[in-house]
């Protein structure tokens, strides 16, 4: 944007996350299916991915289950609609899952992911447009090459053999939200950016 508009006064503000109310549950899952969870959250668009979805399940196989916001039915069993989703019942599924998948093409921010990350999850997403702003990688989850179906499936399958790393780079991902992305930070660097524009 700097090139484009030949300016150098930009300030970048992150969207804030409610870290208080998308963290980590202290309830206990009693859900005795062996399978690993996945959750996708976002509109089925081409622009999110949702078009790979059946193509990554297909290569990982019946281990795993993939839940997914909305009402739209894949061929595959293994993907299952949870509908339409109020804040309450959203943050539920970020923490019953155990990996957060979301192979977006294209994200101004990428708001689910960072809900996730509040909760405390690992995330396989795209390294592409704003996600590498928000997931580190090999920290905080994967990055994974646009529409590189086996890069999305692999490191799936990395993380479904580790449970000590998922919850390391669940906890690393909290903490890197808290830190960057809370409301508080985003309210604070609004006002002191117009306090400064109006001269206080």
């Amino acid at each position: 944007k700097i090139k484009e508009f030949k300016i150098d006064n930009i300030v970048r503000i992150y969207n804030g996350i409610d870290t208080e109310f998308f963290k980590p549950s202290n309830l206990i899952n009693n859900n005795k299916e062996k399978r690993i969870k996945l959750l996708f959250a976002g509109s089925l668009i081409k622009r999110k991915g949702a078009d790979l979805l059946p193509k990554i399940m297909e290569k990982l196989g019946d281990n795993f289950v993939l839940y997914h916001t909305g009402t739209k039915r894949f061929e595959n069993p293994n993907i299952i609609p949870l509908g339409k989703l109020d804040k309450h019942s959203l943050v539920k599924w970020y923490n019953s899952c155990d990996i957060f998948l979301f192979p977006t093409r294209l994200e101004g921010f990428g708001l689910c992911v960072a809900e996730a990350m509040a909760c405390g999850k690992p995330i396989v997403t795209t390294n592409c447009s704003s996600l590498p702003e928000l997931v580190v990688d090999n920290k905080g989850g994967f990055l994974c090459e646009k529409d590189n179906i086996n890069d999305f499936a692999e490191k799936i399958l990395y993380l479904s053999k580790d449970e000590d790393l998922r919850i390391k780079m669940g906890k690393f991902n909290r903490e890197r939200t808290v830190k960057n992305f809370s409301i508080e930070k985003m309210a604070k660097e609004h006002y002191n950016l117009y306090s400064k524009l109006i001269g206080n």
